[in-house]
């Protein structure tokens, strides 16, 4: 097989949550560059109004939907809408999250739910939806890409619950690839380091991001594009072999000299 056709989605369907900003937006440009078909999904449409309006280059066809992940009503009545206008979603990328910072003696009830619910029990919910989905049309294959985090694999100070569900996050993916490798459904995650958005910038070309950049051996934050690879690997045939893997990006600061 050619590298072309290693990374090619053509005829491919993907779901894509969290797809108005940030790292969703940037996973769904990687994906419908590599022919895939999309459906937008968050609770701020208009959001994902700016996102499709970036993707209007190709023929693939482009949808956006209304979701909340934390209700497993809107995820049941997102995925009967977006069957309706596509055959199957071969892939569903699990990008929909949330942080409340703050150590976790001072965190409050609701501070844990909000992000409990959103980043491990939203991607739990919407992947046994997608799958039940799948199973009921015979479609035994499929891929989903969870984004955890680099806090999934060590801890930071003042963001707890976010590090916490993340390092959840990461084990469901095992778990779940584990589980559902019998219907030929690959589960892997990516774990970004700090990469340029948005709505970090402001505080990346700051002073008071030296420390951290000093931190990371590369020294410097990743450029969102730098995603793109890792991306394809795990989306594609390129990585028909990977599942239950969490593939780090992040210029190696999760190496970094003790």
């Amino acid at each position: 097989m050619t590298t072309n056709k290693l990374f090619n989605l053509e005829g491919k369907t993907a779901l894509v949550t969290g797809a108005g900003s940030g790292i969703g937006q940037e996973i769904s440009k990687t994906l419908y560059n590599a022919g895939a078909n999309l459906a937008l999904a968050a609770r701020r449409k208009e959001k994902l109004e700016e996102t499709k309006s970036m993707l209007n280059n190709k023929s693939q066809n482009v949808e956006i939907f209304s979701l909340d992940v934390t209700e497993e009503n809107s995820i049941s009545d997102c995925l009967v809408e977006i069957n309706k206008t596509f055959a199957s979603v071969d892939i569903l990328v699990n990008n929909a999250g949330m942080t409340i910072v703050g150590t976790l003696d001072k965190n409050e009830e609701d501070d844990w739910n909000n992000v409990i619910n959103t980043n491990l029990r939203g991607p739990w919910a919407l992947s046994k939806f997608w799958l039940k989905s799948r199973l009921e049309k015979d479609q035994k294959d499929g891929v989903i890409l969870n984004v955890s985090s680099i806090t999934g694999e060590a801890a930071q100070k003042g963001n707890g619950i976010y590090a916490i569900s993340k390092a959840a996050l990461t084990h469901m993916t095992r778990q779940m690839a584990l589980e559902w490798a019998k219907y030929n459904v690959r589960v892997n995650a990516i774990a970004p380091g700090y990469f340029r958005t948005d709505l970090n910038s402001e505080f990346l070309d700051s002073e008071m991001s030296d420390p951290m950049i000093k931190r990371v051996p590369l020294r410097r934050p990743g450029n969102i594009t730098e995603l793109e690879g890792p991306i394809l690997l795990l989306a594609s045939d390129a990585g028909s072999y990977m599942t239950g893997s969490i593939l780090v990006v992040d210029g190696g600061h999760l190496v970094r000299d003790l």
